[in-house]
C-alpha cells in the first residue's frame, strides 16, 4: 500500500511539473534558419530552439525582423488567448491556426498559407496574396475552443539581441516533450490505479 502510495505521488508531482512546464508563459528562442524565400521573406518552416529544444514554426508578422543566430525571450499563449491580446478576434485567429497547420502538413511547399498568415496580421504582401483563400477562409467557422494546442509565441521588446527592429511573432503546435512526458505519466498512473483495483 505504501509503494503504490508512493508511487501515485511521484506521478502526481511529476504530471504538475509537466503540466507547468506545458503553459510556461516566457521561452527562450533562438533561431536557426529558414526555408525557401517567398515575398521576400522566408515562408514556413522556421527552425528553433526553444528553450533548448528544437521546433519548427510559422512567422505571422511580415514587417517585424528577426537573422540567423539571434536570441530574445517570447510570452507563449494560446490561440484563444493570442486572440484577446492583440485584438484580431477568434475568427481570425481560427484561420492563423487552420493556415499554419496547413502549412505544417505540406512541409511548406505552397508559401501562400503563410502568405495568407501575413495578409491576415498586417495585411501585406500586397497585392493580395490569395483571394480565393481569403473566401475559403471566410467560409469557415471558428470559436473560442478551436485549435486549443497551439501557441503563439509573443517576443519581450527588449530581450532580443539586437537593437533597432520589432521581432516576429510565431505560432506552433505544444511542445513535443511536454506532451510526450504528460502522456508517459498518464499511461504510468492509470496503470498503478488498475492494478490497485485488481487488488
Amino acid at each position: 500500500m505504501k509503494k503504490t502510495l508512493a508511487i501515485v505521488s511521484f506521478l502526481a508531482v511529476g504530471l504538475l511539473v509537466v503540466t507547468g512546464s506545458a503553459t510556461a508563459t516566457n521561452v527562450m528562442m533562438h533561431f536557426n534558419g529558414n526555408g525557401s524565400y517567398s515575398y521576400n521573406y522566408p515562408t514556413y518552416p522556421y527552425y528553433f530552439d526553444v528553450n533548448g529544444s528544437p521546433e519548427t514554426l510559422m512567422c505571422i508578422s511580415y514587417n517585424e525582423h528577426i537573422s540567423y543566430g539571434e536570441t530574445w525571450e517570447a510570452n507563449v499563449m494560446s490561440l484563444d488567448s493570442f486572440a484577446v491580446f492583440s485584438g484580431v478576434g477568434y475568427q481570425e485567429a481560427g484561420e492563423l491556426g487552420w493556415l499554419f497547420l496547413q502549412a505544417a502538413s505540406d512541409g511548406g511547399s505552397n508559401p501562400l498559407y503563410n502568405a495568407e498568415a501575413w495578409y491576415l496580421m498586417e495585411g501585406v504582401p500586397t497585392p493580395d496574396p490569395s483571394p480565393a483563400m481569403d473566401a475559403l477562409l471566410a467560409s469557415l467557422t471558428f470559436n473560442q475552443s478551436q485549435y486549443p494546442g497551439l501557441r503563439v509565441f509573443v517576443p519581450i521588446d527588449g530581450t532580443q539581441s539586437w537593437t533597432g527592429e520589432a521581432v516576429q511573432i510565431f505560432i506552433g503546435t505544444p511542445e513535443p516533450s511536454s506532451l510526450l512526458l504528460l502522456g508517459t505519466a498518464l499511461i504510468g498512473a492509470g496503470g498503478v490505479f488498475r492494478r490497485k483495483i485488481n487488488l
